[in-house]
């Protein structure tokens, strides 16, 4: 047996003695650390003043029945994570079921097999532990991605800047110098330009990481407040029009002319759509048209953002919010995509009570729609 799991503690509950007693001493032959409690209420004294690993449960039980402690350990985030195994008389299945609906992971059935009974131990000593290593490195997973995205942020934002001031010392030396200097500066410049924008990029990409990594560890900070949507549309949509325009696109914007006041973060809202509105220029051919609709129903509002693009086909809507998503669709004028954006917004999205979801067809464009309570 592996050395971590001969130092797992167990917690027996159970109302007979003789019980507690067999069960302890097959546990302890093996080298597990046991403690014991003949009641319900006594089992969550123990478990208050000691977390064990496992928790083996009388399901039948007087005053308190095993179901009751079940519950509760369950809805205590400190306890919630403890296994829990129920011990339970061939004639008590029926209740097996209740068992599992409030978070038993398993059974063992009295009178009790000794190999069955450690085997079971055994297996959900070693799922707990194997989850507990999995949430220490998805940790420092995304601590060492926070620091890492957060330590590129500032050398991405000067090496923007530098290339910026050779782009304007370049124009302005231009139509000073002849040929085939010029050539050579004109040259000079377009470099300049795509260094600018792979640093854009690569900056985007590092927001993106900082938004994921901020979101699971749980340090997204809401301020929620009545604010009107509409405006926040016409912002967001004034700021793509220029990558649109470039792309001979027209976007279209149809919203409310009084204001339509929703309770949401303001600043993560215009994130929300402007994800939504530059995706839909980024995937949609030239020359086609972009709907952006604001509309309100019974429970709230509606942010619909319709493309005329290649749609999406049922394989690609499975995975459309997923993390790093490949999708076969592919940007229309070489833009970049991380594909992290669209599971930030859903994150973002259901942070503030709020639904996402895609509707389309295969060469039939997409239409994301974002839902949200009214004030």
């Amino acid at each position: 047996m592996q050395p971590l799991l001969i130092n797992s503690r167990i917690l027996v509950v159970d109302d007979i003695t003789k019980n507690l007693q067999v069960v302890g001493t097959v546990l302890r032959n093996q080298g597990y650390k046991v403690m014991a409690a003949a009641s319900g209420a006594e089992a969550l004294k123990c478990v208050r003043a000691q977390l064990p690993d496992l928790i083996l449960l009388d399901l039948m039980m007087p005053e308190m029945d095993g179901l009751e402690v079940c519950r509760r350990l369950k809805a205590d985030p400190a306890t919630s994570q403890i296994p829990v195994v129920f011990l339970t008389a061939s004639n008590e299945m029926e209740h097996l079921v209740q068992g599992f609906e409030v978070g038993a992971v398993d059974y063992v059935t009295k009178p009790f097999n000794p190999p069955e009974l450690l085997a079971r131990v055994r297996t959900h000593l070693e799922l707990k532990h194997a989850r507990e290593r999995l949430r220490e490195m998805n940790d420092e997973k995304n601590e060492f991605m926070g620091i890492a995205a957060h330590d590129l942020r500032n050398p991405l934002g000067a090496i923007t800047g530098y290339a910026e001031i050779l782009i304007e010392e370049m124009e302005s030396l231009r139509p000073s110098v002849p040929e085939p200097g010029a050539r050579a500066v004109r040259e000079a410049g377009e470099c300049a330009g795509r260094i600018r924008e792979t640093s854009r990029r690569m900056a985007e990409m590092v927001q993106n990481l900082l938004d994921a990594n901020r979101i699971e560890r749980g340090e997204m900070q809401l301020n929620l407040a009545p604010t009107d949507i509409g405006s926040a549309l016409n912002s967001v949509v004034e700021t793509q029009r220029a990558h649109a325009t470039a792309k001979q696109q027209t976007i279209h914007l149809e919203s409310e002319s009084t204001p339509v006041l929703v309770l949401v973060d303001p600043s993560v809202t215009v994130q929300i759509v402007e994800n939504l509105v530059s995706n839909a220029v980024k995937y949609s051919p030239p020359g086609k048209d972009i709907f952006v609709r604001l509309k309100k129903h019974v429970q709230g509002v509606r942010v619909e953002v319709q493309d005329q693009g290649p749609g999406l086909s049922a394989e690609d809507q499975k995975k459309l919010f997923g993390k790093f998503a490949r999708l076969s669709a592919k940007p229309t004028g070489g833009e970049h995509s991380t594909g992290l954006g669209l599971s930030i917004v859903k994150k973002m999205v259901e942070a503030m009570n709020g639904k996402v979801w895609c509707e389309s067809e295969l060469d039939r464009g997409a239409t994301f729609i974002v839902e949200f309570t009214k004030t």
